[in-house]
């Protein structure tokens, strides 16, 4: 007697739709772990960033007397292109005696003709190794870049490709004193820092994108400026400041600071 043979039966839709849903959570367990390991990895990279720039800065401080300083209370661009170009060795802090007594600190090129030895054949000191910090433009730079002839804002980037943030006094006009003759008190903007130390910021992985391309991250993405005495000018860090305000930001909660992390 003949048996036909059975025919095989196919998935139920039941069956697919469990199959597809284990393969959609499998994708995501995957991606949630690619994410936090890529993470990972580039919080310890911007750690060490932080860590050389503060490297750096000691060393330019045991060199030329200060820490880094900014020229002005300009736009925060303008201050990081002035960090930048102090670590590179492009510009440098220099003390300079008033004619009617007090000294001032100006923020001068590597060979400005008031240096002892003049400008002729002074060469840049950098402080960080070209290229070991990622910048706006590394593929860009060129020996021009470097050796100061060019006037690119350049920035120092973190993992997250924002630009880092770098706060610390800012000097008063050329020939102005920082410190009052008779008391020794100081000055003017530079009296506005109140700490002996300065601040590095990254946004780290949390942030609210700016609102076109190019532009940069809003200030309260790393400082915290909302008490009476300024964190981004003034050096004090206010309790509140991992405080999430808001559902939409500021995310300062995982910023990778140069005093803590």
């Amino acid at each position: 007697m003949n048996r036909k043979p059975q025919r095989r039966r196919g998935f139920t839709l039941v069956e697919l739709l469990i199959v597809i849903s284990i393969i959609i959570i499998l994708t995501a367990m995957t991606f949630g772990l690619f994410k936090a390991a890529t993470n990972a990895n580039r919080k310890a990279k911007t750690k060490g960033d932080i860590q050389a720039l503060k490297v750096g800065c000691e060393i330019f401080k045991k060199n030329y007397g200060d820490y880094p300083c900014r020229a002005s209370s300009g736009n925060t661009a303008t201050a990081r292109r002035e960090l930048f170009d102090q670590m590179i060795g492009r510009r440098i802090v220099k003390a300079f005696p008033i004619a009617n007594g007090g000294t001032n600190v100006e923020l001068i090129a590597y060979n400005d003709a008031r240096l002892a030895t003049g400008s002729g054949g002074r060469k840049m000191k950098p402080l960080i190794e070209y290229g070991a910090i990622s910048s706006n433009n590394d593929t860009g730079w060129g020996l021009n870049d470097w050796t100061g002839g060019s006037p690119t804002a350049y920035q120092f980037q973190d993992s997250w490709g924002n630009a880092y943030d770098y706060r610390y006094r800012v000097l008063n006009a050329p020939g102005s004193p920082i410190q009052d003759a008779n008391t020794g008190v100081y000055l003017a903007n530079y009296a506005i820092w109140k700490t002996s130390g300065f601040l590095i910021v990254s946004a780290g992985a949390n942030f609210v994108a700016p609102s076109a391309d190019g532009l940069p991250l809003a200030d309260n993405e790393y400082w915290d400026d909302s008490g009476a005495s300024p964190m981004s000018t003034t050096g004090v860090i206010t309790p509140t400041y991992r405080d999430e305000p808001s559902k939409t930001g500021p995310f300062r909660a995982d910023n990778i600071t140069s005093w803590e992390n």
